[in-house]
């Protein structure tokens, strides 16, 4: 008696391969700062109270400093007492821990910690405030960025403007603002009675900002486009595709 037995296995996936992250590092510079770079942006901390983010693409320049002020491209846009963070154009996350100033009064703050992700970098300034002279240090958490990120507190999250100048944000309503003053003295933790403020719309605030990305994407328009922005392809991922056939045949 003869059998023939025949089996056939086939097997196709298709994906994307991931695009390549950028290269991120920290360094001290010349004159005792630290300096964080990316491909995309330039963010600076002295022992001053000063933050500087620098974005390549764009020209933009955004400056934490004193007892916090915000400046965009050198003209004053608000102030924030609180923890902060600000979201960047390219998911590089910049979050403002402050701390009581020692020369201030009326409760003014000033930078303290600052804590930069961009994907699975991380690095941590200390030091920042002037309360102590000469406390200046970071630490770089190479493969630990989402980590870190997920450790420290965003507080108020502001978002870069893709699509014009300055910073937006979602209040508690869900709708989408210009950051001002009027919209920082309405969400800044520490003008609201603390951290616990902002705890009880912080899905909303998720939701939503989930859904400025897919704006942006699709070409939201919000206020004067920046005409300094110079706009580049983005970089698509490479379709890949796999196929396996198995036969057996006796």
């Amino acid at each position: 008696m003869t059998s023939n037995l025949a089996v056939s296995v086939s097997l196709n996936v298709s994906g994307q391969l991931p695009i390549a992250t950028s290269a991120a590092s920290a360094q001290r510079t010349a004159d005792g700062r630290v300096q964080f770079e990316n491909d995309n942006y330039r963010i600076t901390a002295g022992d001053n109270d000063e933050v500087i983010i620098f974005n390549k693409g764009t020209g933009e320049s955004y400056r934490i400093w004193g007892d916090p002020h915000v400046e965009i491209d050198g003209k004053h846009a608000f102030d924030f007492w609180g923890q902060t963070t600000f979201q960047l154009d390219d998911g590089t996350k910049v979050t403002i821990e402050t701390t009581p100033w020692d020369k201030g009064g009326n409760g003014a703050t000033v930078a303290s910690v600052v804590t930069i992700t961009d994907g699975d970098y991380g690095v941590q300034i200390s030091g920042v405030d002037s309360n102590t002279a000469g406390d200046l240090s970071f630490q770089e958490f190479a493969g630990g960025g989402r980590v870190l990120d997920a450790a420290v507190r965003d507080g108020n999250v502001l978002l870069e403007n893709e699509t014009g100048r300055g910073f937006l944000a979602v209040d508690r309503d869900g709708n989408i603002r210009h950051v001002d003053q009027a919209f920082i003295l309405a969400t800044d933790e520490l003008k609201n009675g603390g951290p616990d403020f902002l705890a009880h719309f912080a899905e909303i605030l998720a939701f939503f900002t989930g859904l400025m990305s897919i704006s942006f994407n699709g070409g939201l328009a919000l206020g004067t486009d920046n005409p300094h922005r110079v706009r580049e392809s983005a970089a698509m991922p490479v379709p890949w595709q796999f196929s396996m056939t198995l036969s057996i045949s006796a």
